[in-house]
């Protein structure tokens, strides 16, 4: 009863008896407001982040609802026991200065700081889940579990105040009828009008503003000595976080060399532009769509010198297609490299973010062409809408750093296929590695994800299909009619011989030529992804390589693996790459930190001259459909020096010397010297065909 006097005093106190319950509900209007406002910048900020994978967003609604549950209990106890607005009302200016501290200026070096926890963790699931939880709890937990104080302190008040029987259950029904159209107001206002037009950032200035705004009034209304210290400390905090946040922020630092050309939030994320200038002088652009990984490089004036989005569409050019249809256009790389090397091709661009876009015409600009037709839709909707047909569809879809799980389905698939020509081909950019290296002592097998992507194209009805692992990140090439890995090789390789062929883009197709290899149809057998069944936990190329080391690492220990290794005199290339991996563990670490270790010292160059053995004495029709399963460009870079020095022996006439050779030409590639690449391809393709 002290407690329930109290408060009515507060509120008599006021001298404003009609207004103070009108002012409660504008409180509880507001907490529900801001309560979904800031989950919703959550929503935002760990997407671009953490990426919007299944994972991620369970994370986040788990913790803001335990948050919310934590701040109910205690907003009833210290009702009970502090039952005055004031205490209220110091509260919610506490999550005010939490706001200002946590979201504007701490806010990206804690992101910085809980992306960086990834690599803490080997599992893929704990990887996904631990850090977005880490950043939730510490960016938004206390504010939320301060503004879930306001219902229990509210009904509170009000009920002290009811007389008649049953005012009760009314008045907490009008309160909680309040906070509801404010949680309706605080998802719809930030999804539809804040973020988009000012960025999750930006919009955090409308929960500070609104709270100072409606703790002023209560004080004001209160008529305590303190309100003239409490408006002058929020005039402070207003005064310092408001237009901090109102303001666009200072472009993030740039490795060097590297200058920030634009740099934003839109609707779907942060956008980054990096313009630099490559040995060459060329100017390079870098986009950025995530915390820390390059989704494509364009070189505007040099548009096939990208080796990376010029092996996208090199397959569709040595065919001849004439209608492209990309999926997921970025900053135009594929399509600046169509035009350059087919100025009549038709194009249709899908992209979901009409910021980039908007990007894309203002610094490619080719782009601007009438043949390139740009449509911003989600690619799945687009293709369930489109009735065209195109000769080759290029899907290239990214939410920050994994693919969108409804583009990597058999339904998306088939609908992909609907739209080909009866001898179309679809290139995908999958992100998703597939080392090939396992022994069949693993236990568990390992779980590799882009095979389960095969066996969802394989079901859809794509009668070939052909991979490109030289980038180490899964190049597919389905084609919708029964077509031999020889023919595909043989049409790449005659573009790649071809004098009048761009430079840029005979060494494109011709390396893919050499490193191209076909996807068995047993894959099949193993369970597609489908639109019931998709772990988006495993959608990432990041942990790939490292899923690989342990599982080698953890098989080398059976008996079983011993067995299988001693029985081989001359091993081959699988065998050889995978004992090695599994040494990684045992010196270094199971991790891709250890590998670059082993790499560097006498375990790599154990690798590097088991390697030159195993080419010396390999059937020269092996040597490259070997190389493309089982050695990689990582491994390349490694041993460049020791595969091109003096132990490997020159020209074309020997394995070794066609080891060499690849070496050299893969290297200039991969920095994207593909002109300079092109003497080493020509002499490794002549009388190929």
């Amino acid at each position: 009863m002290v407690a329930t006097k109290g408060m009515s005093t507060s509120a008599e106190a006021s001298g404003a008896p009609r207004l103070f319950p009108l002012y409660l509900h504008g409180l509880a209007f507001l907490g529900g407001f801001n309560v979904m406002l800031l989950e919703m910048c959550a929503f935002r900020v760990l997407e671009t982040t953490f990426g919007s994978s299944i994972y991620v967003t369970g994370v986040l609604l788990a913790l803001v609802m335990i948050a919310l549950t934590v701040g109910y209990y205690l907003g009833g106890r210290f009702s009970k026991r502090f039952g005055t607005p004031e205490f209220l009302l110091g509260v919610l200016l506490a999550s005010v200065a939490y706001v200002v501290l946590m979201g504007v200026v701490l806010n990206e070096p804690m992101m910085d700081l809980c992306f960086g926890m990834r690599g803490l963790f080997t599992s893929s699931l704990m990887i996904h889940a631990v850090p977005p939880a880490v950043a939730t709890v510490v960016l938004y937990a206390p504010p939320m579990i301060a503004l879930s104080h306001v219902s229990p302190f509210l009904m509170r008040m009000l009920s002290t105040r009811a007389q008649e029987p049953g005012a009760v259950g009314a008045t907490a029904g009008n309160l909680m009828a309040v906070s509801n159209v404010g949680s309706i107001a605080g998802t719809l206002l930030p999804s539809f009008v804040f973020i988009p037009l000012w960025g999750a950032h930006r919009t955090l200035g409308v929960f500070i503003g609104s709270m100072l705004f409606i703790i002023t009034v209560g004080l004001v209304l209160l008529r305590r000595r303190t309100a003239v210290v409490a408006v002058a400390s929020l005039t402070l905090v207003g005064g310092v976080g408001v237009p901090v946040l109102m303001n666009e922020r200072a472009p993030a630092p740039s490795a060097a060399g590297q200058e920030v050309l634009f740099e934003a939030e839109s609707q779907y994320g942060n956008v980054k532009i990096l313009r630099s200038t490559d040995t060459d002088g060329d100017e390079r652009l870098d986009y950025m769509p995530s915390r820390d990984y390059v989704h494509s490089t364009v070189y505007p004036n040099r548009p096939l010198k990208d080796q990376f989005t010029t092996a996208y569409v090199n397959v569709g050019l040595a065919r001849g297609a004439k209608r492209y249809l990309i999926l997921g256009a970025a900053l135009g790389g594929a399509m600046g490299a169509l035009l350059a090397a087919n100025p009549d091709a038709q194009i249709t661009a899908v992209e979901i973010d009409p910021l980039v876009v908007e990007l894309a015409q203002r610094y490619v600009p080719s782009l601007r062409s009438p043949n390139v037709k740009f449509v911003v839709e989600d690619a799945r909707l687009f293709l369930r809408e489109d009735t065209s047909q195109y000769d080759y569809i290029v899907v290239d879809v990214f939410s920050g750093e994994q693919l969108p799980a409804h583009c990597v389905t058999q339904e998306f698939f088939a609908l992909a296929r609907a739209r080909l020509a009866p001898d179309g081909v679809m290139q995908m950019n999958t992100n998703l590695w597939d080392f090939q290296v396992t022994t069949g002592t693993e236990d568990p097998a390992l779980f590799v994800s882009v095979r389960h992507l095969h066996s969802a194209l394989l079901h859809v009805g794509f009668a070939s299909l052909f991979q490109n692992d030289f980038f180490e990140h899964g190049h597919l090439y389905a084609f919708n009619q029964k077509t031999d890995v020889a023919q595909v090789r043989q049409s790449l390789t005659r573009m790649a011989l071809d004098p009048r062929v761009e430079p840029h883009l005979r060494a494109s197709v011709g390396l893919t030529a050499l490193v191209l290899f076909p996807i068995d149809d047993a894959r099949r057998e193993l369970a597609p992804f489908t639109d019931e069944w998709v772990p988006e936990h495993r959608l990432q190329l990041k942990g790939n390589f490292e899923n690989y080391l342990a599982a080698l690492n953890q098989a080398s220990h059976r008996p079983e693996w011993r067995r299988l290794m001693d029985a081989q005199t001359n091993p081959p290339l699988r065998l050889i790459s995978a004992r090695h991996y599994a040494q990684v563990g045992d010196k270094e670490s199971a991790t891709l930190k250890g590998y670059r270790a082993y790499m560097k010292g006498e375990g790599g160059a154990a690798y590097c001259q088991d390697v030159l053995a195993w080419a010396a004495r390999a059937p020269a029709p092996e040597l490259f459909p070997e190389m493309a399963r089982y050695l990689h460009t990582r491994v390349i870079h490694d041993c460049s020096e020791r595969l091109t020095g003096p132990d490997a022996s020159p020209g074309v006439e020997s394995n070794t010397g066609r080891l060499r050779e690849y070496t050299l030409a893969a290297a200039l590639v991969d920095d994207n010297n593909g002109a300079k690449a092109v003497p080493h391809l020509t002499g490794l393709l002549e009388g190929s065909i």
